[in-house]
This record gives structure tokens, C-alpha cells and sequence, in this order.
């Protein structure tokens, strides 16, 4: 027997077009199962894991990535380096000792034979400037291995949520072939009644081959990000995991001189180019300590078998700066300097025109957001709703009702291509503008 609502369903069907009653059934009964999944899809809501499969939260697959991430050892490596340059440039030179003979042979004696020692005396605070120089070096290293971490984890966080949008795409598109199939179905009882015509069944079709496409393409994407965030992680053979997480958190405030102010002081391009400067007024002036030339002092004591005595000798020299007096090296300072300064400059401007176009992005983003989560989803949803009470009333066919969840479902996934970008947005203004961690010419210029 039939409810009251299909009941008067099929009396407002048979009263416009005859055809079998079987028939009105399957079409009803196809809108039942369809009416009853968009009751419990109209939400994006965390991804459940699928059957057997494990579950992957976004702190797991930061931690993954901060101990597997080949770029972090790199650039751990380079601090280690910097350190050793640091500790040797401290090290005074070597003390040189050795034997003389002269006058071997003379008269057919050994002549006069003994030892020396001789040091190297660096004059102007030469290596104290040589040890400023390496310690801003070994700054700089360290600033780049903070920010390696920095681009690290902002990268997992854009790929987690990369991941988190196509799970919940692929079952927006499931949704979507479901619809289409059901459209098909019940074209193909409709035409068997003699209700529509073939080409009305050409149309559900082409329907349905959309949908499929759609969703091929959203698996696709699905094993793209997967891919993507297991190169992030440094374990590209990961095995396929579900992720963890809401899409729907609230969205995070930035103003644009907030976020430009704290940019400028805490980036660390623009900290390393400020080293930069400090070690290049260092290096210039230990160019300039170069023309004043060091000391060569040596102490030798020899036996002259002749005459049996033991002499002492006092050896003390240096270069005159007649020719070198280094100005060349102090030219390129010099240069070094100014390019410095300008380097400094440019990447402040580059990093704000950066901060404009992110800006712009989670602004536009982020009203999209707003826009589809305050108006377009519950108008959808409450068309849907219209849509649905009217086919439910005998006042809205059955064609009808399959466009309108499809038309749903397009704007949920429009609304999850919103989120993404809002997310990714926020992640980078909050990370520094930091990402592209395994991009190797960057890590070569860092």
C-alpha cells in the first residue's frame, strides 16, 4: 500500500499521461532513495575512514615530514658546515719548526747546523674580523634551517588539505553519478511507457557519462594529492591513508597592515638579507685590516763546529704595501655592500607584492566562503527542499527534481574549490609566505 504522498503522486501522474502503474512505482521509489541521501549530504562534514583503511591526522603527517623531508637534513647539514667555517676561521696559524745547515762541507766539517721556529703574527684583529664574519655566516644557516621547517610544514598543511578536498570531492561526484544513474533509470521506465521520447534518454545518458567523467577526474585529483603530500612527508610510498580533519573550522582574521607589518619583521629572507648586510660591512672592513701586512718572526739556534760556539738568530718581516694594498678587494666590498642594501630592499618589496596577491586571494576567498555558507547553500538546499516538497505534492516531475540536486551538488563542489583556496590562503599568511620545500633550485640559492 502506498503512503498518502506517493498515493497522490501517482493520481496527479495518472491523470496527465497514462501509462502503467508498475511503471510510476519505479520512478517513485528511485526518487525515495534519492531524496533520502541529500537529507544526509547537504553538509560537508569530516571524511569517514573507508573499510580496513588507516587514519591520517595532520599532526601525524607533520611529524612524518619533519624527521623523513630530505631538505631539512640539507639544511641542517649546511648549519653543521657553517659551524666547522666558524670554528676554523678562529684558529691561529700554525707554528712552523724545522732544522738548518749552512757551510756544510766548508774546511770538511758539518759547517753550522741547528733548529728553528718560526710564527705567523696576525696584526689588526685580522682573525677576530675573519670569526665575526663566519659567526654571521652560521646565522644565516640557521635562519634558513628554521625556515626549511617553516616551508615544511606549511607545504604538509596545503597538501593535507589538498587531500582533505578531494575526499570530500569524490563523494560529492559519487552523489553526482548516483543522480545521474537514477536519471537514466528512470528515463529508460518512461520511455518503455511511452512518456518521453529516445532522444529525452540520449540526454540522461550524456548526463550520466558527465557525472562519470567527473568523478574519474576527482579520483585522479584524489591520487594526485596523495602523491604530493607523500613527497612532502618524504615517504612517497605511503600507503594510501584517509585523512583526519574539518574543512568547516572557522576562518582566521588577518588585516592587511597587521599582516604586512609582521611579514616584514619576522620573514627570513628579509632577516638573512639584513645578515647580509652586517657581514658586509664586516667583510669591508676586514678588507681594509688587509693592508696592514702581518708579521713573520722566527727564532733560530745553530752550533758552528768551527768554532764551537752556539749563535742565536732573530728573523722578524713583513710585506710593504707598495704595490697590494688590497684596494681591489676592497672595491668588491665595497660592491658587496651596495648589493646588499639593494637586496634587502627588493625582497621587502617582493614579499609585499607576495602578501598583496595572497591577500587578495583569502579576501576573495574568503567572502566566497562566506557567500556560499551564509546564502548559496541554504538557498540550494531550500530550493531543493521546493523541489522535492513539490514532486512529493504531484506539482514538480520527476526530471525536475534530478536537476535540482544536481545543481546542489555543483555548488557544494564550488564551495569546496572556495575552501580550498581560503585555506591554503590562511596557511600562508600565517606561515610566512613559506612553501615549495623540495623546489631544488630554491634550495640550491638558499
Amino acid at each position: 500500500m502506498l503512503v498518502p504522498s506517493r498515493r497522490k503522486v501517482l493520481v496527479w501522474e495518472t491523470q496527465n499521461v497514462k501509462y502503467p502503474a508498475i511503471a510510476l512505482l519505479a520512478v517513485n521509489l528511485l526518487a525515495h532513495q534519492l531524496l533520502a541521501q541529500q537529507q544526509s549530504a547537504h553538509r560537508i562534514e569530516p571524511t569517514p575512514p573507508a573499510a580496513g583503511q588507516q587514519l591520517l591526522t595532520l599532526a601525524s603527517a607533520e611529524d612524518l615530514a619533519l624527521r623523513n623531508n630530505p631538505s631539512l637534513a640539507n639544511a641542517a647539514a649546511r648549519v653543521d658546515a657553517a659551524w666547522g667555517r666558524l670554528v676554523q676561521s678562529g684558529l691561529y696559524p700554525n707554528t712552523v719548526i724545522g732544522y738548518h745547515a749552512n757551510e756544510v762541507g766548508n774546511l770538511g766539517g758539518p759547517g753550522v747546523q741547528g733548529g728553528f721556529i718560526r710564527q705567523k703574527i696576525i696584526t689588526a684583529g685580522k682573525i677576530q674580523l675573519d670569526r665575526t664574519i663566519a659567526g654571521h655566516e652560521f646565522d644565516t644557516a640557521e635562519v634558513h634551517l628554521t625556515a626549511q621547517e617553516q616551508r615544511i610544514l606549511n607545504d604538509v598543511r596545503i597538501r593535507f588539505v589538498d587531500l582533505l578536498v578531494a575526499q570530500r570531492r569524490i563523494e560529492l561526484t559519487q552523489e553526482l553519478v548516483r543522480i545521474a544513474k537514477a536519471f537514466v533509470q528512470s528515463t529508460e521506465t518512461l520511455l518503455q511507457a511511452g512518456r518521453v521520447n529516445e532522444n529525452t534518454l540520449l540526454q540522461a545518458q550524456l548526463e550520466l557519462d558527465g557525472a562519470q567523467i567527473l568523478l574519474n577526474n576527482a579520483i585522479g585529483i584524489h591520487q594526485e594529492a596523495w602523491r604530493r603530500l607523500g613527497s612532502v612527508i618524504g615517504d612517497p610510498a605511503l600507503p594510501l591513508q584517509t585523512a583526519q580533519g574539518n574543512l568547516a573550522k572557522p576562518v582566521q582574521e588577518f588585516r592587511w597592515q597587521e599582516s604586512l607589518q609582521s611579514l616584514l619583521q619576522d620573514h627570513p629572507e628579509l632577516t638573512t638579507a639584513h645578515i647580509a648586510i652586517e657581514r658586509a660591512h664586516i667583510v669591508l672592513h676586514r678588507a681594509c685590516r688587509e693592508r696592514y701586512p702581518n708579521v713573520d718572526v722566527m727564532l733560530s739556534v745553530r752550533h758552528h763546529n768551527l768554532t764551537s760556539d752556539d749563535v742565536a738568530n732573530i728573523q722578524v718581516g713583513f710585506p710593504l704595501p707598495l704595490f697590494d694594498r688590497n684596494q681591489g678587494n676592497i672595491f668588491k666590498a665595497q660592491a658587496e655592500l651596495s648589493a646588499a642594501e639593494s637586496r634587502a630592499q627588493q625582497i621587502e618589496l617582493g614579499l609585499t607584492n607576495q602578501l598583496a596577491a595572497t591577500f587578495r586571494r583569502y579576501a576573495n576567498s574568503r567572502q566566497q566562503v562566506d557567500r556560499y555558507t551564509q546564502q548559496m547553500l541554504p538557498r540550494a538546499h531550500k530550493s531543493l527542499d521546493y523541489v522535492t516538497k513539490g514532486y512529493r505534492e504531484g506539482q514538480v516531475n520527476f526530471l525536475t527534481l534530478l536537476i535540482s540536486q544536481r545543481t546542489y551538488y555543483q555548488v557544494n563542489l564550488q564551495y569546496l574549490n572556495a575552501v580550498r583556496q581560503l585555506r591554503e590562503s590562511e596557511i600562508l599568511m600565517k606561515g610566512q609566505l613559506l612553501h615549495d620545500s623540495l623546489t631544488l633550485r630554491a634550495i640550491h640559492n638558499r
